[in-house]
């Protein structure tokens, strides 16, 4: 479905590292489910975003925007801000995705996040709380150094009042002064659990990174296939 809108904010979340939120009014509300992405034309390519808000607020997408790769982030940031800028009306093409929540499910939720993956992962998480779900859902969130937590407060307060949601940052600089865990998110994970088998799974990050965690949770921690969810799968 393609449906018209306009930017009508941009929050810079993390000024050290360009990370920013865009939220875009639409024209006409899309339903989507909560892990969807969408599809905006950029120099005439259809650039996909993960949307970061609930399937409630459908009358607007938040997203995030800033990776690794700062070409397409430069870009992505630079066509937004003129679009706020000049009122320009967008495109979005939406819903996409098959790694969205299976909310009839009643399994414990691992959700597993790199980077700006935390998006994919708010939608989720948001939606859950929202529900008032009461299994266990856990959220280990790996970022380069501490200055990428750009949502790490809001975190940290739904954790406080939410006693099924558990939050763990992960770092990998190992020469930053910090009392949380170090190394890789998927290292975290493992060194936490040991058995998987009924646990629903959710991942967004790198290509790579969503590989090796598919195949060493079901080789070493029982996690069924069936079970786990990420776009990246697709292509593994």
């Amino acid at each position: 479905m393609i449906v018209e809108g306009r930017v009508s904010k941009i929050v810079l979340a993390s000024i050290k590292n360009n990370i920013y939120k865009v939220y875009i009014a639409l024209n006409t509300p899309i339903k989507f489910n909560a892990g969807q992405f969408v599809l905006i034309s950029i120099n005439g390519k259809g650039v996909p975003f993960s949307i970061a808000n609930c399937p409630t607020k459908d009358q607007e997408i938040e997203l995030h925007i800033g990776s690794s790769n700062k070409d397409t982030s430069l870009d992505a940031i630079e066509y937004f801000v003129d679009a706020l800028i000049e009122e320009i009306q967008i495109e979005v093409d939406a819903p996409y995705g098959d790694a969205w929540l299976r909310s009839e499910s009643g399994n414990p939720l691992l959700l597993i996040a790199g980077g700006t993956g935390l998006s994919y992962i708010n939608s989720i998480l948001t939606n859950c709380l929202n529900r008032n779900i009461p299994q266990d859902i856990y959220l280990y969130w790996g970022v380069k150094d501490s200055s990428f937590l750009y949502e790490d407060e809001e975190l940290l307060e739904l954790s406080l009042n939410n006693n099924n949601f558990h939050y763990i940052p992960v770092i990998e600089d190992k020469n930053e002064e910090w009392i949380g865990k170090k190394g890789t998110v998927l290292d975290a994970v493992m060194g936490d659990f040991a058995d998987l088998a009924h646990f629903d799974i959710y991942m967004c990050g790198p290509y790579m990174m969503a590989k090796t965690a598919k195949e060493k949770l079901i080789e070493e921690k029982k996690a069924k296939s069936e079970q786990m969810f990420a776009d990246a799968f697709a292509y593994v």
